[in-house]
């Protein structure tokens, strides 16, 4: 057994994967898509609801076009119900900053988001 899961799951919660975090940091839409479901449930300052992967995947696009990322930090990480886990972030943008959400589950060492919420933290 890896000691690091051993300590992951005596010190609590798993945090998103760093392929998620340089994703969203980097403002990469295909990339963040590759960590949903068949679904998702997406929430931008111009859109909310539940879309395919691909819909998804189309209205992060737009978002990051019209908010070009500069960075992206956890803040933080825990558990939710369902065994699911959730991390909150700040998304730094050319322009403006915003808040984060993100409930995922993480197993197999394979991260799926369930629900990615994106607010202006204004």
């Amino acid at each position: 057994l890896n000691l690091f899961f051993v300590f992951a799951f005596l010190f609590g919660s798993p945090s998103i994967s760093n392929d998620l975090t340089n994703a969203l940091k980097s403002g990469n839409s295909q990339k963040v898509a590759t960590f949903f479901g068949k679904s998702v449930d997406l929430s931008t300052p111009d859109d909310e609801g539940v879309y395919s992967k691909m819909q998804a995947q189309l209205i992060l696009k737009t978002f990051f076009l019209k908010n070009k990322p500069t960075d992206f930090k956890v803040l933080h990480n825990g558990d939710s119900k369902n065994n699911s886990h959730y991390s909150i972030g700040n998304l730094i943008t050319a322009s403006k900053k915003f808040r984060v959400y993100i409930l995922y589950t993480a197993k197999d060492s394979k991260t799926t988001v369930l629900e990615l919420k994106i607010e202006s933290d204004e």
